[in-house]
């Protein structure tokens, strides 16, 4: 078995935006299901889902790199940059 230690945290879901929104909604007990709002579910069974919102893609990257960046992808960098920064992580 291999052991892993965490040293930093970065964070995007529907209760935050990053580590401290999310802990903060966490701790107080807040759930982040809610009425879907992206897309029209006016017909669908269920219409409730944990749904990332307000995320503002213009302010982590520039319209070039949007052109090419999936939303998952967008997601997987901004809270790898979170984490990185939370470790305090410095590139040689």
């Amino acid at each position: 078995m291999r052991r892993v230690v965490v040293t930093g945290i970065g964070v995007i879901s529907a209760l935050g935006l990053n580590s401290n929104e999310f802990r903060e909604e966490l701790f107080a007990g807040r759930s982040g299901i809610k009425q879907i709002t992206s897309s029209d579910v006016s017909e669908m069974r269920f219409q409730k889902a944990g749904e990332v919102r307000n995320f503002d893609e213009k302010d982590h990257f520039d319209s070039k790199q949007l052109m090419v960046l999936a939303r998952f992808t967008q997601f997987a960098l901004v809270t790898a940059r979170e984490a990185i920064k939370d470790a305090k992580i410095e590139w040689i």
